[in-house]
C-alpha cells in the first residue's frame, strides 16, 4: 500500500466528530467478507471497487461495535447512498489507500458528514465547476490556491452528505458556499438555494483537519 493508510485516516479524523459519533478505518486495499445483501449492490464490481466498498462495510461494522450497536447490514439504495439500520446515521468517505466510517444514534446527532480527501491541489480545470464566484474570490487571494480549493471541496462533500439523510435531494457544488476558518479549522457550509429541509441561507457547521497528506471535514451536529 502507498500513500496514507487507515491508521494516519483515524489519528486525523477521531478529533473532529466529538462524543456524539462512533468512527472507524479500513483498508480498501485488502478484501473483506460483507453481508450478502450489501455485495447485491455492486454486482460485476471491479476488484478496486469491490475492496473500497467492503472495507467501508467492514468499517461501518467496526464503528457500529464502537457505538454499543449490533452488527448489521448496510445496503445500497437506489440513490447510491448507504441505507442506514433504523434509528442511526453514518457517513462512509474513502481515498484510495484509507477509509473511513462514522456512525451515531439518531437521537444524539440530527446531522453526521465525514468526507476523506489526497492533499493534493485540486484541478484548475474543475475549480469553475466546484467553486462559487465568492470562493473564487477568496482563494486568488491565497497561497497554496490549489490546497485551499480541495479543502472546499472536500467541505462540499462532506455537508452534501450530512443533509442528504434529511433533504434527499441532488444537487450541484453551486447550492453550497464554504466559508473556511483556517486559523480555527473550521467552516461552514451556507445554503444558496433552498432544499427540502434547509432554506436558503441555512448553515451548517464543520471543522477540517490535514496532515499525513489527507484533508479531512466532519459536520456533527447536535439533533
Amino acid at each position: 500500500m502507498s500513500g496514507p493508510g487507515p491508521t494516519e485516516a483515524l489519528l486525523l479524523a477521531s478529533p473532529l466528530l466529538g462524543r456524539g459519533a462512533a468512527i472507524a478505518a479500513a483498508d480498501p486495499t485488502r478484501d473483506y467478507e460483507v453481508y450478502a445483501e450489501e455485495l447485491a449492490a455492486i454486482p460485476g464490481a471491479v476488484d478496486k471497487r469491490r475492496r473500497e466498498f467492503t472495507a467501508g462495510r467492514m468499517a461501518t461494522r467496526l464503528a457500529l461495535r464502537e457505538l454499543g450497536a449490533p452488527a448489521m447490514a448496510v445496503p445500497m439504495g437506489a440513490d447510491r447512498a448507504p441505507i442506514w439500520p433504523p434509528g442511526l446515521l453514518g457517513t462512509i468517505t474513502h481515498t484510495g489507500t484509507a477509509c473511513l466510517a462514522a456512525v451515531a444514534w439518531e437521537g444524539e446527532l440530527r446531522l453526521l458528514g465525514l468526507d476523506l480527501e489526497e492533499d493534493s491541489p485540486l484541478d484548475p480545470d474543475l475549480m469553475p465547476t466546484i467553486c462559487t464566484p465568492a470562493e473564487t474570490a477568496w482563494l486568488a487571494g491565497q497561497d497554496n490556491r490549489g490546497h485551499w480549493a480541495k479543502l472546499i471541496f472536500s467541505a462540499k462533500e462532506c455537508a452534501y452528505k450530512a443533509q442528504y439523510r434529511i433533504s434527499r435531494t441532488l444537487f450541484g457544488f453551486d447550492t453550497l458556499r464554504i466559508t473556511l476558518d483556517t486559523a480555527n479549522k473550521g467552516f461552514t457550509a451556507t445554503f444558496r438555494t433552498g432544499v427540502p429541509g434547509f432554506k436558503r441561507g441555512d448553515i451548517l457547521r464543520g471543522r477540517f483537519a490535514t496532515g499525513h497528506g489527507l484533508i479531512v471535514t466532519a459536520i456533527a451536529e447536535s439533533a
